[in-house]
C-alpha cells in the first residue's frame, strides 16, 4: 500500500514538473545500494536527459553485471531537487538466487526501467529510486524482478554551467546590450 501511495504521488508531481534544465552537474559518480552495493556514473546529455551507467559488484550480493540507463529529469519545487524516469538494459554475468531458487543464474539479459527522486546540495547529489527488471534470457523462473527501493550518494565531479539572462540572445532584444555590428556593405 505504502509503494502505491509513493507512486502515486510520484507520478502526480511528474505532470505537474516543469520541464526545464533540472540537474546542476554534468558528470557525478557514486555509490547504490539495494540489496548489494552498485557503482553509479551520471553523464548529463542534453536537455535534461542523462546516461546512468550502474556495476553490479558482488561486494555484498552475488548479483555481477552492467545496467545502462537513459533518464529523463524534471525539476521539483526549486533547482537541485529532480524528479527523473527512464529505460535501459541490464546484463549480468551472475544474477543470486532469490526466494526459493537455490542457485544463482548466468547471463541474465533484459531490460530495466527506473523512477526517482534526487537532491543535488553543493558537490554532493543523493537519490531515492525504484528499478524493475524484466529479464529476457537466463531467468525464466523469475522473468520479472522488483528490486525495491535504493538509495545513491555521488560525487559531483563536473558542475553544469548555470545560464544567464545576460546570457540569452532575447535579452540583447529587449534592451539589454546594444548589438554595434558594423555593415560591410
Amino acid at each position: 500500500m505504502l509503494n502505491q501511495r509513493f507512486l502515486s504521488i510520484l507520478a502526480i508531481l511528474l505532470f505537474c514538473s516543469v520541464t526545464t534544465f533540472a540537474q546542476r552537474y554534468r558528470t557525478a559518480a557514486g555509490i547504490r545500494i539495494d540489496d548489494g552495493l552498485q557503482l553509479t556514473a551520471q553523464q548529463y546529455i542534453t536537455n535534461g536527459w542523462t546516461l546512468e551507467g550502474i556495476l553490479h559488484t558482488s561486494i555484498i550480493s552475488d548479483d555481477l553485471g552492467l545496467t545502462v540507463l537513459a533518464e529523463k529529469h524534471h525539476k521539483i519545487l526549486f533547482r537541485g531537487f529532480n524528479f527523473y524516469t527512464g529505460a535501459g538494459a541490464h546484463y549480468y554475468g551472475v544474477n543470486e538466487a532469490r526466494g526459493m531458487d537455490t542457485q544463482p543464474y548466468n547471463n541474465v539479459f533484459g531490460l530495466s526501467g527506473i523512477v526517482g527522486a534526487e537532491l543535488s546540495l553543493g558537490r554532493i547529489n543523493l537519490a531515492v529510486d525504484f528499478k524493475p527488471e524484466l529479464h529476457l534470457s537466463g531467468n525464466q523462473v523469475r522473468p520479472f524482478d522488483w528490486n525495491g527501493a535504493a538509495i545513491s550518494a555521488r560525487y559531483i565531479f563536473i558542475k553544469r554551467e548555470r545560464k544567464k539572462l545576460r546570457d540569452l540572445d532575447i535579452f540583447d532584444k529587449i534592451g539589454g546590450k546594444k548589438n554595434k555590428k558594423k555593415k560591410l556593405f
